[in-house]
């Protein structure tokens, strides 16, 4: 059987591909800026207020580079300058949600909401980076099963407050004289201390499954790229048996795991069906809404997952997915959730060969 090999570094490789798939994730940017003011004003000028946009637009973008991985965070190094000299090039649009002014201070706190085009960062990334051995899927099968899981219930328990009160209570005697007689009153303080507890149960949120087609057709493509043959587990079981996906998926529906049993038993099916690599993994799919800025049906989606490597006897986990958060902007509720599962499967599958190229797992 002929092996698949990559004849370039697998950061390239994602170059090309995302180069193709342009996204944005949405990451929110805090700062309070000590401004000069206007004069004879003690509010801050627009020139102020500009330049606290760009520090909140650099917040951002420096809490979006954490979520890198240690390579990832050298390469973003070397450029670091340049990106916060050309903030406009990676960051697509922003919003204003909170601005509050702190006159006697002279401090302006401000919260944006930046879109960052993470495609187009992490391409002039990988291409800048030096020359490397070539890393290859070297043609392994990976097999994958991902859920995607709307809120259609959600039941929100009112919190349950015990107090407990304890009283006590001092008794003193008042004695006056008045022409020659004397009279006496009693006279009771109470002394009251409270206390308790309050208790709060989470949410239990009921969901309904969404298609995942494009998910799926997405996600084959990243792995594809990479030089894996990729497989859904729906063709596992139909070739090796294990359990049906239905079973998995309802897993999913009620929870964020796989019952260990439950899941040793798709990994020996795939195991059976030369699967190397398996991933499973669920992904929150939001109400949909309209975007304030571009007036669009708005959804976002967050994934979750996990990689195994299932080779040997001892499944072991060489990767996980999330939470990766991507969204999709559209005219209309379905456009707008295929076009964010989409994202999301391409910065699902973008997370993996990050962990599995800075691992040099073949």
């Amino acid at each position: 059987m002929s092996k698949k090999f990559l004849t370039m570094a697998c950061c390239a490789v994602l170059t090309a591909f995302f180069s193709l798939s342009a996204q944005a994730i949405e990451v929110k940017g805090q700062v309070s800026y000590p401004y000069k003011g206007k004069i004879f004003s003690s509010k801050p000028s627009d020139k102020d207020k500009m330049e606290a946009i760009k520090q909140a637009k650099l917040a951002a973008l420096k809490k979006f580079s954490t979520g890198f991985s240690i390579s990832e965070q050298k390469l973003y190094a070397g450029m670091e300058s340049d990106v916060q000299a050309n903030l406009d090039k990676y960051i697509s649009n922003y919003r204003v949600v909170a601005e509050e002014v702190d006159t006697n201070l002279k401090t302006l706190n401000l919260v944006v909401r930046v879109d960052i085009n993470d495609s187009l960062l992490l391409s002039e990334m990988h291409k800048n980076s030096p020359q490397q051995p070539a890393v290859q899927g070297d043609g392994s099968l990976f097999a994958s099963l991902f859920v995607a899981r709307e809120i259609s219930e959600s039941k929100i328990f009112d919190e349950r407050r015990t107090t407990i009160t304890q009283k006590s209570s001092a008794a003193s005697t008042t004695r006056e004289a008045s022409a020659g007689s004397v009279n006496e009153s009693a006279q009771t303080t109470e002394k009251a201390t409270t206390g308790g507890n309050t208790i709060r149960k989470s949410a239990v949120n009921k969901y309904r499954e969404l298609a995942t087609t494009d998910f799926n057709a997405a996600f084959s493509t990243v792995l594809t790229q990479l030089g894996f043959e990729a497989t859904e587990y729906a063709d596992v079981h139909e070739n090796c048996g294990g359990p049906k996906p239905e079973a998995l998926k309802a897993a999913f529906m009620k929870g964020d795991e796989i019952p260990s049993k439950l899941r040793n038993q798709a990994i020996r099916a795939a195991r059976s069906c030369d699967v190397r690599y398996f991933a499973t993994g669920y992904m929150n799919v939001s109400a949909p809404q309209k975007d304030s800025v571009s007036g669009k049906i708005k959804v976002m989606v967050a994934v979750n997952g996990m990689v195994w490597d299932i080779s040997k006897k001892l499944p072991r986990k060489v990767g996980s997915v999330g939470p990766v958060q991507a969204f999709g902007l559209a005219d209309d509720q379905d456009s707008a959730r295929r076009e964010a599962l989409r994202h999301a499967a391409s910065a699902a599958g973008q997370a993996i060969a990050n962990q599995l190229a800075s691992k040099s797992i073949r």
